[in-house]
C-alpha cells in the first residue's frame, strides 16, 4: 500500500495557512458538536519515526479545546503495565462518549516493538495477535467510538533529514526518549511490517488513512481534512442511531439447551462435613496464593446467581482464606453515571489484578446478557454482539496466563421465596431485600432463558461456566473453593 503513495505531493505555506483557517475552524465545531452529542473518538497517528507526528499532533491540538482531548503514547508504558493483558492501559486510557483520546504511539507499536534492531531498550516486549487488534477495535466502533488511524509515511531520505533536523534542534540526547531506533536496514524491515499491519487491520469499521509524509505542510493538512470529513459522518451517524434507539423489542426467548433443568439441587452437606472441608480448602488456598504471586499468575474469580443465591457467602468464604494484600472484591451494581458514560467493559477492565493477585467480582460483565436484555438497558444488538465480544476479551485474558472461575449459583423458586421471607424478618437481613427483588422474580421465565444462553454461549475452555448447587449453602460455599483450588493447581502445576 505505501509504494502506492506520492510522497511529491506539497504544498505552500500561503496555500497551507488559507486550508489550516478553513479546516482548523471546523475541526474545532465538530470537536464541541462531538461533545453535545456524547460521539467519543480515537485518533491514532502512527507512522515512521522522524515523520514529525508530534509537530503534526501540536498543529491539531492548537484547533481543539483542550479540555475535551488527551494525548498517549504507548512507548510510556511501565514494566507493571507491560505486565497486565494486553489491551488494559488503552481501555484505562478509554476516552469517555464525546471526548477525544489521541494517540502518537499506539496498540499498533507494541505489535510491532519485536521489529527494534536492539530489543534491550524496549524492556518487556509484547505482543498481541491482529485477530484480537480487529476485535478490539470492533468492540469499540460497534459502540459508536470513532476510530481514525493515521499512517504517516516518508521516504527514507526524508527520514534521514528529519532525523538530523531535530537533532540539531533538540541534540542527539533526544533519542533517549524515544526507544524505537531505526537504522538503514530496520526502514526496509518495517516495511514489511508495515504492508503486513494493513493487510491484517484495514477493515470496513476502522480503516487506515495512508499520509504521504515527506512535507509535513501537505501531511498535517490531509489528516485535519479527514478527521473533519469523518467526524460529520459520524454526527451524522450518530443522529440516526439516536433515532432508532427509541424502538423497543420484546425479551428473545431462544430454544436452547436447558442447562438449569439438570442441576441437581438436592445435594448438600451437613454442618459437620462443612466444617471439615472448610478448613482443608482455606489451608490449601492459603499456600495457593503464595504459588501465584511467586509465579505472577493472576486469578479472576466471577460470580453470578439468582437473588439471595448465596454469593455474598461463598465469597465471604473465598476471601477468608486469602491475604487481603492479595486481591480485591468487587462488588459490581448498575453502572454510576461515570460509569455510562464508557463501553460497558471499560469498568471491568480497569479492575484487571495485578500480576500475582486476585480479583472477585460480585457480579460481573454478564450483566449485559441478562439484566441489560431483559430490563432493556441494552438494545437487541448490543446485547447480541456481546457473547461474541465477551468470548473475546475472555481469550485474551486466558492466554496473558490469567485463570478464569466463574460461577452460576443456582437455587430454585421455592429456595428463593424462603430466603427472601428471611431476609424480611430479620433486622440484620432486611436490608437485602428490596422491591427490585421482589419485581425481578416476576420475571423469572425471561431470566431463565437468558441465563440458559449465557452459559451456552459463554463456556468456553478457557473460561468454563461452574453451575453450583446452591439450594444447600454449605455444599454451594465448598464447591466453589474447590473449583478455585482445583484450577488454580491445574494452571500452576
Amino acid at each position: 500500500m505505501l509504494e502506492k503513495l506520492d510522497l511529491k505531493q506539497k504544498l505552500d505555506k500561503k496555500e497551507y495557512d488559507k486550508k489550516m483557517d478553513y479546516y482548523g475552524d471546523l475541526l474545532g465545531k465538530l470537536q464541541r458538536e462531538c461533545r453535545a452529542a456524547k460521539v467519543p473518538v480515537i485518533v491514532l497517528v502512527e507512522g515512521w519515526r522522524g515523520a514529525m507526528r508530534t509537530d503534526i499532533i501540536n498543529e491539531m491540538m492548537q484547533k481543539m479545546d483542550s479540555r475535551g482531548f488527551r494525548v498517549f503514547s504507548a512507548s510510556k508504558m511501565t514494566d507493571e503495565q507491560r505486565r497486565q493483558p494486553f489491551f488494559t492501559s488503552f481501555w484505562k486510557q478509554l476516552p469517555s462518549y464525546g471526548n477525544i483520546a489521541v494517540y502518537h504511539r499506539s496498540w499498533y507499536f507494541l505489535k510491532n516493538e519485536h521489529n527494534v534492531s536492539d530489543k534491550s531498550q524496549v524492556g518487556h516486549l509484547l505482543n498481541t495477535s491482529y485477530s484480537h487488534i480487529r476485535a478490539f477495535e470492533k468492540q469499540l466502533t460497534d459502540d459508536g467510538y470513532v476510530l481514525l488511524k493515521y499512517f504517516v509515511h516518508v521516504s527514507k531520505k526524508q527520514q534521514k533529514e528529519n532525523m538530523e533536523k531535530l537533532n540539531k534542534v533538540y541534540g542527539k540526547n533526544w533519542k533517549k526518549l524515544d526507544v524505537q531506533e531505526h537504522n538503514d536496514e530496520d526502514y526496509d524491515n518495517f516495511i514489511n511490517a508495515y504492508e503486513q499491519m494493513f493487510a491484517e487491520t484495514d477493515t470496513e469499521n476502522a480503516p487506515w488513512h495512508l499520509i504521504a509524509g515527506d512535507d509535513e505542510r501537505f501531511a498535517t493538512i490531509q489528516i485535519i481534512e479527514s478527521m473533519v470529513k469523518s467526524l460529520q459522518s459520524a454526527l451524522a451517524a450518530a443522529e440516526i442511531k439516536s433515532q432508532s434507539r427509541s424502538i423497543v423489542l420484546p425479551p428473545r426467548h431462544v430454544a436452547l439447551y436447558n442447562v438449569l433443568d439438570k442441576v441437581d439441587l438436592s445435594k448438600s452437606l451437613t454442618k459437620e462435613e462443612y466444617k471439615v472441608q472448610l478448613d482443608k480448602c482455606r489451608e490449601k488456598l492459603k499456600s495457593l496464593q503464595l504459588d501465584l504471586y511467586e509465579s505472577q499468575r493472576s486469578l479472576i474469580v466471577a460470580f453470578e446467581g439468582w437473588d439471595a443465591g448465596g454469593k455474598g457467602g461463598a465469597i465471604k468464604r473465598l476471601a477468608r482464606a486469602l491475604d487481603p494484600l492479595g486481591y480485591a472484591v468487587n462488588p459490581v451494581a448498575a453502572p454510576n453515571q461515570v460509569e455510562k458514560q464508557f463501553h460497558y467493559m471499560w469498568r471491568f477492565w480497569i479492575k484487571m489484578p495485578r500480576a500475582g493477585e486476585i480479583a472477585i467480582f460480585d457480579r460481573t460483565w454478564y450483566g449485559r446478557v441478562m439484566v441489560e436484555r431483559i430490563e432493556h438497558f441494552a438494545t437487541d444488538a448490543e446485547w447480541q454482539r456481546a457473547y461474541g465480544e465477551i468470548n473475546e476479551t475472555e481469550a485474551q485474558w486466558a492466554e496473558h496466563g490469567i485463570i478464569l472461575c466463574k460461577f452460576w449459583l443456582h437455587i430454585d423458586q421455592d429456595e428463593q421465596y424462603k430466603r427472601f421471607k428471611e431476609r424480611e424478618n430479620d433486622p440484620d437481613k432486611e436490608w437485602k431485600i428490596t422491591e427490585e427483588d421482589w419485581r425481578n422474580r416476576e420475571k423469572w421465565p425471561a431470566y431463565e432463558a437468558a441465563v440458559n444462553e449465557m452459559l451456552i454461549r459463554t463456556s468456553t475452555d478457557y473460561a468454563p461456566w461452574t453451575v453450583v448447587e446452591a439450594n444447600s449453602k454449605y455444599y454451594a460455599r465448598i464447591k466453589v473453593l474447590k473449583t478455585v483450588i482445583n484450577a488454580i493447581e491445574k494452571a500452576i502445576k
